[in-house]
């Protein structure tokens, strides 16, 4: 194997270990991501409070109409039992139980109302609840994935790692400094293949007939005179 074949293979198995390594962190994020259960769980909790106000709603229009109902049965009570004497204060008390038979009407009319409400907020409320058991069960299903990816993932980056070792010992030593250097400036990419003999596989840049020549020999580094990168010729 050339020098600079050898590179190229040591090259090849760097991109693969970085591929795997930005999969391991993308599955990290997605592992971290709850966010649609979170989502989920706030309309529930939105939707639980929303039921408990208009079942707490109903509750005091139904104790209202109660306590109204009473006062005027009381007041009805006392008038025709003759404790209220004296033609003046009958009529109030007469007036005073109509008004209180029409408050009670009006509390009734409201507690109908109150009573949609709440079978509305007790939909939305299962509506919810069923939203939020499914996400949790889907989530569920995405971390078994996600944590399986992993697995494998670690595995095939264990063997690659392995095989970097041996690769790298089949780069000169000089070869090897260049290498990691120019890795490090060119975002991981040292090495690109010389395309139809004449470009540059990573920058596209058709190169001189010079460097062309010299690339083809794959005998000593040639770089790319646009990026820099180390050329590798497969014939």
């Amino acid at each position: 194997m050339s020098r600079i074949a050898a590179l190229y293979a040591l090259q090849q198995t760097d991109s693969e270990i970085d591929s795997r390594l930005i999969s391991i962190s993308q599955i990290e994020v997605a592992l971290a991501d709850n966010s649609a259960v979170e989502v989920a769980r706030q309309v529930t909790q939105e939707a639980d409070t929303a039921f408990v106000a208009a079942r707490l709603a109903l509750r005091d229009l139904e104790i209202a109409s109660e306590d109204t109902e009473r006062h005027a049965a009381e007041l009805e009570k006392k008038l025709y039992a003759g404790q209220i004497k004296g033609i003046k204060e009958m009529g109030l008390a007469q007036h005073e139980i109509a008004t209180f038979r029409q408050r009670r009407k009006d509390l009734d009319d409201q507690g109908v109302e109150a009573m949609i409400a709440l079978e509305e907020a007790e939909t939305t409320k299962k509506a919810a609840k069923a939203i939020l058991t499914e996400a949790e069960a889907e989530r569920e299903k995405v971390i078994i994935t996600l944590q399986e990816d992993r697995v494998r993932l670690e595995g095939e980056l264990l063997e690659l790692r392995t095989e970097r070792e041996k690769r790298a010992k089949a780069v000169v030593p000089p070869d090897l400094i260049i290498y990691e250097k120019l890795r490090g400036q060119k975002q991981g990419i040292a090495v690109a293949l010389l395309q139809q003999g004449k470009l540059c596989g990573r920058c596209r840049v058709e190169l001189p007939l010079t460097k062309q020549r010299e690339a083809k020999n794959n005998a000593v580094i040639v770089y790319c005179s646009s990026c820099g990168r180390i050329l590798h010729f497969k014939p």
